[in-house]
Formats: structure tokens, C-alpha cells, sequence
């Protein structure tokens, strides 16, 4: 199978870790979804990224959708519970820390325009605040856990991993780890995991 992607994408990153947890072969072709020779939009309509191509030529987006089919696959254990209430306490962790990274790419995108163009304080504050009750929530819900569900690693620790590595790499300012110390020491737990090491946002660039 084939991934589009680049390195610099959050949701990118989410797949290719979940695709070296689960020990999967594939090949990982870096291209931009908005430039004018991508072959992206022929395979997703909506050209974005990530965009998973099955070896059958039928392809699969976006992230959600992507995991929850490479899940089925692979010699690594099972990311995402087969349980009807674990399984969607577990996509509920996914769908916050999902949140998380799209706030931060729309800040850290209104930040490269120029000064005079940039959204008003209001809309950087609305922003804001979704990251910030979001990491309440998800500080409260790990408390003295190791893992964020079920005591073992699942998509949910991997898609806080992704979102607060994200964080660090597009609004390296934005200080998160004094209030949530819980949260800090899982980024610092999983930083260290080769699927994390192997596919952070400055490799294969």
C-alpha cells in the first residue's frame, strides 16, 4: 500500500505511527495535496492528506477512517478495542486530540501570513481555547494512568502523542507541560518509542 503525505502534516504522522506500532510494510510517497502536478487529487477527491492507496488501487481517507482499516492488519497487537465502550473511548480520545491538532495547524498557518492579513485577536483566542480545555480534559481523564485507556498502548495514546508533539513543533512558544505534568511525562514516555523517533515532523523531509 501507498501513504501521501508529508512530514510537516500532523494527521500524517498519526498514520505512520500507527502503522509502525502495527508493523506494516508500505511505501510512504511525500506530496502536497495544493500543488498543481500532486497526484493526490486523483486519488481523493477532496484532496487532502493523508491519503492511503490500498494495494487493490482503492483508496482510503482521512485519518480516522485509515487507522481504523490498517488496524486489521500488521503483526502488532490491536490499537483500537474490539469492546463496543472501549472502542468508543478510544475514539473519543482520537476525536479531541484530532481537535487539538486542527486548532493548532489553523493558528500556526494564520501566523505565516503577513501581519496586516492575519484574523483578528478574537479568532486567535477561540483557537486557543479549544487547545487549552482540550488538554484539561485530557490531563484529568490520564490522572496517574500510564496509558491513557485500558492500560496498555492504544490509538488513544497515539493520538495524544501526535497532537502534543504537534504543539511542540508548530507553536514552539506555547508553554502546555507545567499545567498538565500527567500529559508531560506520556509525551516524554512515547517521544521515546521508535514509531515516534522514526517519524517525526523533520524526517524524511
Amino acid at each position: 500500500m501507498k501513504l501521501f503525505g508529508t512530514p510537516g502534516s500532523p494527521f500524517v504522522r498519526k498514520v505512520r505511527v500507527f502503522l509502525a506500532e502495527k508493523n506494516i510494510a508500505y511505501d510512504y510517497i511525500v506530496a502536497r495535496a495544493s500543488t498543481p502536478d500532486s497526484p493526490v487529487p486523483s486519488f481523493n477527491p477532496l484532496a487532502k492528506i493523508p491519503t492511503l492507496v490500498r494495494d487493490d488501487g482503492r483508496a482510503l481517507y482521512d485519518s480516522p477512517v485509515i487507522v481504523e482499516y490498517l488496524d486489521a492488519f500488521g503483526s502488532g497487537p490491536k490499537l483500537i478495542p474490539e469492546d463496543f465502550e472501549s472502542r468508543i473511548e478510544v475514539k473519543r480520545w482520537e476525536a479531541l486530540c484530532d481537535g487539538i491538532a486542527e486548532a493548532t495547524v489553523a493558528i500556526n498557518h494564520e501566523y505565516r501570513e503577513p501581519t496586516e492579513k492575519q484574523r483578528s485577536a478574537a479568532w486567535f483566542s477561540k483557537q486557543q481555547s479549544k487547545i487549552d480545555r482540550s488538554l484539561v480534559f485530557l490531563e484529568k481523564d490520564l490522572g496517574k494512568n500510564d496509558w491513557c485507556f485500558g492500560g496498555r498502548l492504544t490509538l488513544a495514546d497515539i493520538c495524544t502523542g501526535y497532537a502534543l508533539g504537534y504543539l511542540d513543533y508548530a507553536l514552539p512558544d506555547y508553554e502546555w507541560r507545567s499545567k498538565h505534568p500527567a500529559l508531560a511525562q506520556l509525551a516524554l514516555r512515547l517521544k521515546s518509542r521508535p514509531s515516534f523517533i522514526g517519524n517525526d515532523h523533520s524526517a524524511n523531509r
